[in-house]
């Protein structure tokens, strides 16, 4: 696995509901799109307090799993194939429940492409996440038109564009 620099940052575009659905040329098998959301939960203490967070995370739309490690203060989501997670929509959850969410983290799969000279990773139906020019992208530049998988920190908040750093890639073909 090729991890990147510190501080490469990729930017979400749209609207922020992620694209979760296959991609008719993901190889192995595998979807393009979100592949995993984890999400730090501050304050979360006790069995009874995960249990009222999971039902307010299982309202939102199209999660096929969930997991919450109250000795960890987190939760992971996992997207229904197909479908998409809106990353609003899960802080608003974990506010919902009486807590206060923590960084986001996600695992993504998508190929390595270009937009307007930016690098880019692409996901299912036309989802783009850009990559900030700093001098630091080298290694993924130079594996553009390959399929990776990303993992990294979000940040940001509703209405507004997050912004993903990644702390690794893996190149999967």
């Amino acid at each position: 696995m090729k991890h990147l620099p510190a501080g490469l940052t990729v930017f979400l575009t749209g609207l922020m509901l992620l694209s979760l659905t296959h991609h008719a040329a993901a190889q192995a098998g595998q979807p393009f799109g979100m592949l995993e959301v984890n999400v730090q939960v501050d304050g979360l203490s006790c069995p009874f307090c995960a249990y009222g967070l999971e039902k307010k995370l299982r309202k939102v739309g199209n999660v096929a799993s969930l997991e919450i490690h109250v000795s960890e203060g987190r939760a992971v989501l996992k997207p229904k194939p197909g479908t998409s997670l809106d990353l609003a929509a899960v802080e608003q959850a974990v506010r919902d429940g009486g807590f206060t969410p923590g960084g986001l983290t996600l695992t993504a799969r998508g190929r390595l492409t270009q937009r307007q000279g930016t690098p880019a990773l692409e996901l299912s139906h036309g989802i783009v996440l850009l990559l900030a020019k700093d001098g630091q992208t080298d290694a993924l530049e130079s594996a553009t038109g390959s399929v990776v998988r990303i993992e990294g920190q979000v940040e940001g908040q509703a209405g507004r564009a997050y912004t993903l750093t990644v702390r690794s890639f893996q190149v999967v073909s």
